[in-house]
């Protein structure tokens, strides 16, 4: 790998952890340098500028690993386990901690929703057959995701031995809706 490619690399990668975890206007362009170990001036050779750097971050930023669901149990299946298996310490980005805090930015909240829409809402659409559906069912995930990670709530618990169950039976319950 090329220095440039191996710098660019760094910046995208620093770029993605602190702007998804802390949000895109919480940090500054010398924090994600000062991180990624270069000039801050390199921010703007490789991307333009802040909102370049976080645009890039957000290729394939909704792209599920192993996504090949054919149905709707798959589906479920596939996002049960990435619940069941989401890493709870540490400073990992995530796809729905990257929207919580940023898609309602008024720099890149835009940004965002359309990478979501593209990459993830319209095949969720697709598949389900219907917008409605999938609205409902990225709905349950991201609310989920914030009652587990911002409000604590003991019903639904990581280490609940309920947990998958619950985790499932909200996801099923979306994709109920009769559209």
């Amino acid at each position: 790998m090329k220095k440039a490619d191996a710098t660019r690399e760094k910046l995208l990668t620093e770029g993605r952890r602190l702007m998804w975890m802390r949000g895109y206007r919480s940090v500054s362009l010398r924090e994600i340098a000062q991180a990624a170990k270069v000039d801050v001036a390199l921010v703007s050779r490789y991307f333009g500028g802040k909102k370049g750097l976080f645009e890039a971050t957000l290729v394939g930023a909704f792209a599920i690993e192993n996504f090949e669901a054919k149905s709707h149990e798959a589906l479920v299946d596939t996002a049960v386990s990435m619940f069941v298996s989401a890493p709870r310490e540490g400073d990992e980005p995530s796809m729905m901690r990257m929207i919580a805090m940023n898609a309602h930015d008024d720099d890149v909240g835009d940004l965002v929703r359309a990478a979501q829409a593209e990459q993830l809402q319209q095949p969720l659409a697709t598949l389900l057959g219907s917008s409605e559906r999938a609205a409902l069912f990225m709905a349950a995930a991201l609310g989920l995701s914030v009652a587990e990670k911002s409000l604590h709530l003991e019903g639904i618990t990581v280490a609940s031995p309920h947990y998958e169950s619950q985790v499932r039976h909200l996801l099923e319950t979306a994709l109920t809706y009769p559209a």
